[in-house]
C-alpha cells in the first residue's frame, strides 16, 4: 500500500491558494463576494473578446478562471502549480486553434488552401 505524504499535499494546497489569491489580488480576509468581484473585474479586463489576438491576455484569462474555481470550488488546477505557459499549443503560427473559427480556418487552408488562394475567396 502506498503511503501518501499528507504534509506535502497540504503544502501544495496552500501554495495553490496563495497563488490563486495573488492572481486575483485578494487577501486571506476577503470573503466569497469580494473574490467574485475580483474575478469579474479581471475576467472583463482579460477576456479574449476585449483583447483580440493577445496571447498574454488569453493566458491571464485562463489563470483568473482557474484561480477563481480553486478558491470557490476547491477544484485543483495544474496551471496554478506548473510553470508551463497556458497558451502553449494554441496556435500553429497563423491561426488560433483554441476556438472553433480558428480551427476551421486552419483546416480550410490546410485542405483547400491552394484553391482558395487562386480564387481569391479567402475571408479569414
Amino acid at each position: 500500500m502506498h503511503d501518501r505524504d499528507w504534509q506535502v499535499e497540504r503544502r501544495l494546497v496552500q501554495q495553490r491558494a496563495r497563488r490563486a489569491r495573488q492572481i486575483l489580488d485578494v487577501s486571506d480576509v476577503h470573503d466569497a463576494e469580494q473574490i467574485k468581484r475580483a474575478w469579474r473585474r479581471l475576467s472583463l479586463k482579460h477576456h479574449p473578446d476585449n483583447n483580440a489576438g493577445s496571447l498574454q491576455s488569453h493566458r491571464q484569462f485562463m489563470l483568473v478562471n482557474c484561480a477563481y474555481r480553486f478558491l470557490t470550488e476547491g477544484t485543483g488546477c495544474e496551471e496554478l502549480d506548473s510553470g508551463r505557459p497556458l497558451d502553449e499549443g494554441l496556435t500553429d503560427g497563423t491561426y488560433r486553434l483554441d476556438n472553433p473559427w480558428g480551427y476551421f480556418a486552419w483546416w480550410r487552408e490546410k485542405y483547400f488552401g491552394q484553391d482558395i488562394q487562386e480564387t481569391g475567396n479567402a475571408s479569414f
